[in-house]
């Protein structure tokens, strides 16, 4: 039977940048959210601009929800494994 070795201390940073790249990619996305809704139609007014807002809102609403809830999956089935990677190299 081949040993498996883990970085436990690198899996647990790894999964520690996942959410932190989640949470800086919401904060990026709600201020470009704010921009433009502010600015579409209010500044901006063209077929284009409109089209673009309502291109970006499905896709606000819908699939960046869908790939955060997804990433912070990965983060959490990466922390998962190694708790049981560590339980298991425990029990002897």
């Amino acid at each position: 039977m081949a040993n498996i070795i883990i970085n436990t201390s690198a899996a647990r940073d790894d999964a520690s940048q996942i959410l932190n790249i989640i949470n800086t990619i919401t904060e990026d996305m709600a201020t470009l959210e704010a921009s433009i809704k502010k600015h579409i139609p209010e500044n901006i007014q063209t077929k284009w601009s409109e089209s673009l807002r309502d291109n970006w809102e499905k896709y606000y609403n819908s699939s960046i929800p869908a790939a955060m809830e997804e990433m912070k999956l990965s983060a959490s089935n990466l922390q998962t494994a190694v708790a049981e990677a560590e339980k298991y190299s425990t029990e002897g």
